[in-house]
C-alpha cells in the first residue's frame, strides 16, 4: 500500500527532458488506487498511444509502477523519485539514457472513492469521479483497449480513449462493494473487485 497522498486522480501538466524547457503534447491520466494503478497517455497529434495497469510500490522517496499489462512493453524499469511544488507532484526519473521530470496535477473530482477491479485481461482502477478501464484480447486475436471515463449526473461519460472506437466496461457506479465481491459488467464478464475504499485521498 502506498501512502494515501498519492492516491486519487492524476493529469500530466508538463515534462521536462534532459533540462528542457517544460512541455506538454499528450494527455496523459494516472489514476492510483491504493495499490493498483492505470495509465493512458494520448498524444494531441501524432505520435503512440501508451496505456499499461498494474501494482504501484513505495520506497520513500521513490514510486515504482510494476505493469500486469501494457500495450507496448517498457524495456526499462518504471520509477521516479517524488516530491511537492506545492499542491503538484513533481517525479524526477531516468528512462533509458534520458531523464526527465513530470508535474502532476490532481483531476478534479478524483478524491473520492477508490475502487480496482480486475479479470483475466483487464484492468479497471476508479478515483472519485474518474476511472481509467483497460482490457487486452490480442491473445485471443482481439484488440488492446483502454477508456478515460468521468462520473456525470451518476452516469459513466466517455472522456477519451486510447483509439476511435475503443470499448472497455466502466466500473459499477456502487461505491460500498467489499473486497472479493464479484460485479458483472458491461462487457459481459465477471470483474473482481481488488481493492475498495471510500475514504478521500490525502493531500501534502
Amino acid at each position: 500500500m502506498i501512502p494515501a497522498e498519492f492516491t486519487g486522480g492524476w493529469v500530466r501538466a508538463s515534462i521536462s527532458l534532459d533540462d528542457s524547457e517544460p512541455f506538454e503534447d499528450t494527455l496523459v491520466w494516472w489514476l492510483q488506487s491504493t495499490s493498483a494503478h492505470a495509465d493512458l497517455r494520448v498524444p494531441f497529434g501524432d505520435g503512440e498511444v501508451v496505456s499499461f495497469a498494474g501494482e504501484t510500490v513505495w520506497a520513500d522517496p521513490s514510486l515504482t509502477w510494476i505493469p500486469a499489462m501494457e500495450l507496448v512493453p517498457n524495456d526499462f524499469p518504471d520509477t521516479g523519485v517524488a516530491s511537492w511544488d506545492g499542491a503538484d507532484l513533481l517525479e524526477a526519473g531516468v528512462s533509458g539514457e534520458v531523464s526527465y521530470v513530470e508535474r502532476w496535477q490532481r483531476l478534479p473530482g478524483s478524491l473520492g472513492p477508490l475502487q480496482a477491479l480486475s479479470k483475466p485481461g483487464g484492468r479497471i482502477v476508479r478515483t472519485g469521479s474518474s476511472a481509467l478501464s483497460i482490457v487486452d484480447e490480442r491473445e485471443s486475436g482481439g484488440a488492446f483497449n483502454a477508456v478515460a471515463y468521468r462520473l456525470v449526473d451518476e452516469a459513466w461519460t466517455v472522456d477519451h480513449r486510447s483509439a476511435a472506437g475503443a470499448t472497455a466496461p466502466a466500473p459499477p457506479l456502487a461505491v460500498d462493494l467489499a473486497v472479493g465481491t464479484l460485479v458483472l459488467l458491461a462487457d459481459g464478464a465477471l470483474w473482481t473487485i481488488d481493492e475498495a475504499s471510500i475514504a478521500l485521498a490525502e493531500t501534502p
